[in-house]
């Protein structure tokens, strides 16, 4: 789930014969507003800061980053309206000044911009990870990073979290890297040296949470962007932290 201003979205799955995905918009009060349906396991769900816009990221074919052969949808709704509005695979990509377009593009991991309409994502294609940076009125995308999944804006719109994919013994894992969108150069996170499979959120500027699950339950976690102070544990037995402001 994510919420901002005065709206929320929860991804929901039901298991039975024939199993259903649903997005649920609330209000402040938690009362429900509005349902779409989902056609896949959830994964990553963002809100707009004005509350107007939610990506809902779901799973098409695998169940995890990790499996070669995921596949996911992402799609923007109106939340005022109740509807979806688009699919990110609809939108326009350039690379490089180019029109940059494949049949295996997978989107995910949108993080929105202050002005509401500015917004960065994950775009995977024949195993590279992009990000892009787009906008919703204008339909359109462009890449201007790589390596990069699962981001997430800072307060200040000056940086950008995200898990990087790293070689560790005969595979890889996921390190938490920040990117500084002014000089476009990338930084790990010295205090978090665990594999996070998360897509991160700023407590303030200078502190990010996230969920990991260990041996003592799921709990969120807090680390500094800069420094070497050992992440700590912030809140037990929680999941995908919202940070309201």
């Amino acid at each position: 789930m994510h919420f901002a201003a005065d709206r929320g979205v929860c991804l929901t799955a039901e298991t039975s014969l024939v199993p259903t995905y649903t997005a649920r918009l609330f209000n402040e009060h938690f009362e429900p507003l509005s349902t779409i349906p989902l056609t896949g396991p959830p994964s990553r769900a963002r809100m707009s800061p004005n509350g107007r816009w939610a990506a809902v990221t779901v799973f098409e074919q695998g169940h995890s980053y990790a499996d070669a052969g995921f596949s996911t949808r992402t799609t923007l709704i109106d939340t005022t309206a109740g509807t979806s509005v688009a699919d990110l695979e609809q939108f326009a990509v350039t690379r490089d000044g180019q029109r940059f377009h494949s049949a295996d593009f997978n989107f995910w991991g949108v993080t929105f911009a202050r002005d509401n309409d500015r917004f960065f994502a994950t775009l995977s294609s024949a195993g590279a990870f992009y990000l892009v940076e787009g906008s919703v009125g204008g339909r359109q995308a462009r890449v201007i990073s790589t390596g990069v999944e699962c981001p997430s804006l800072s307060p200040d719109n000056t940086r950008i979290a995200f898990k990087k994919r790293v070689p560790r013994g005969v595979g890889w894992e996921w390190e938490l890297w920040v990117l500084d969108l002014a000089t476009m150069s990338q930084t790990p996170l010295a205090g978090e040296t665990r594999s996070i499979d998360d897509q991160v959120e700023w407590l303030d500027d200078s502190h990010i949470t996230y969920e990991f699950p260990s041996t003592d339950g799921n709990n969120i976690w807090r680390v500094a962007t800069a420094g070497t102070s050992p992440a700590d544990k912030f809140v037990v037995e929680a999941w995908s932290p919202a940070i309201v402001r």
